[in-house]
């Protein structure tokens, strides 16, 4: 579960990443 919770946080900062920068 820890793992999968990890790729999804990473997902999210990059969808937020991506967002910012626009």
């Amino acid at each position: 579960n820890r793992s999968r919770q990890a790729v999804i946080t990473n997902e999210l900062i990059e969808i937020i990443s991506g967002a910012e920068a626009l």
